[in-house]
């Protein structure tokens, strides 16, 4: 996911034709992680060289994708990384720094700064040096539990940051974790609470509330929908059953595209597997085998498709597609 170029085969450009008649105009990408890595160890480490993924490259990589929109803008996210669990660490604020750089280069995007376990109102505050940072991400990995994936959402979402949030009608993008993600009652608990405490954050629950177990979503999202702040982003998955359930149950207006660049650089998909869910990589493409032909596509490819089927599906009108792909993230960005 981390090569030096997207390279696109003739596969992937024939897939993207045909979503011509379907995406807008305008896109605004609600998750998209741009970074150096060279700031961030754990992934620098296993490069030759440091690789920069700016909003140049974003562009260049997905715009081809996107049927090469008039209008494509950003949420810029930070991206994470364990050693950013320190509030003062080099490399938070060598990430702050890339985000805002990339801000000043491209004033029709809005962004988000990582947020950690540690962090306090004042020191948040003092992040905030671009009236453009209008959102913070948290991420398991800088909790300081063993076993993150199965941490409580409060172990490395810090509440300082739903104080700033609310006090400054920012949003927070939450990718859960925990095996039955939206439909695990802790979860549940944590966000019907902190929503309605803090009612001015919005809270964006990433990969339409990180159903890759695609079940989760289905069963679980009615139980947040009457929460007005409680939106989603549908970045990164593959599949359509949850993205229809949120539609139908939360409305449209608090639902936009993200394509959780730069994940989606890579080939595959994530599946819905049992009670649980698989991301198939390029090594288990390389084991397949069938006597018809296999193709196989981007992440960010199998994503829209889903996002298309989903609209068809969830019988959407031509205006809904375009608050989806941009009128509602501008929204946000306008609060």
């Amino acid at each position: 996911m981390f090569s030096k170029k997207m390279i696109h085969q003739a596969q992937d450009i024939e897939a993207a034709k045909a979503l011509s008649d379907f995406l807008p105009d305008r896109i605004v990408d609600m998750h998209a992680h741009l970074l150096d890595t060279s700031h961030i160890p754990s992934i620098d480490s296993k490069l030759d060289e440091s690789l920069v993924l700016d909003i140049d490259k974003y562009k260049n990589e997905m715009s081809p994708l996107l049927c090469n929109p008039k209008s494509l803008s950003l949420n810029i996210i930070a991206y994470p990384d364990k050693i950013m669990g320190d509030p003062d660490s080099d490399c938070l604020k060598k990430c702050d720094g890339f985000i805002i750089g990339q801000l000043n280069k491209a004033p029709d995007c809005r962004g988000e700064i990582i947020v950690t376990p540690n962090c306090t109102v004042d020191s948040i505050k003092k992040r905030l040096v671009n009236d453009r940072i209008r959102g913070f991400k948290c991420y398991h990995l800088t909790a300081k539990s063993d076993v993150t994936w199965n941490c409580p959402i409060g172990d490395y979402l810090p509440e300082a940051a739903w104080q700033v949030a609310n006090e400054k009608k920012m949003y927070i993008t939450l990718h859960m974790v925990k095996d039955k993600a939206l439909a695990d009652e802790s979860n549940l608990n944590y966000i019907r609470t902190m929503a309605k405490k803090y009612p001015d954050a919005v809270l964006i629950l990433a990969h339409a509330a990180r159903s890759f177990a695609s079940w989760t979503g289905v069963e679980a999202v009615e139980r947040v929908a009457d929460l007005e702040n409680v939106w989603f982003d549908f970045s990164a998955v593959c599949e359509s059953p949850a993205m229809i359930q949120i539609i139908r149950k939360a409305g449209i207006s608090r639902c936009m595209w993200g394509s959780d660049y730069p994940i989606c650089r890579a080939r595959g998909k994530a599946i819905s597997l049992a009670d649980t869910f698989y991301w198939i990589y390029q090594n288990d493409l390389d084991n397949f085998t069938s006597k018809t032909k296999v193709n196989n596509w981007t992440i960010a490819l199998e994503n829209l498709y889903a996002v298309k089927q989903a609209a068809i599906l969830a019988d959407l009108s031509v205006k809904d597609i375009e608050d989806l792909f941009a009128n509602n993230a501008l929204t946000l960005f306008n609060r």
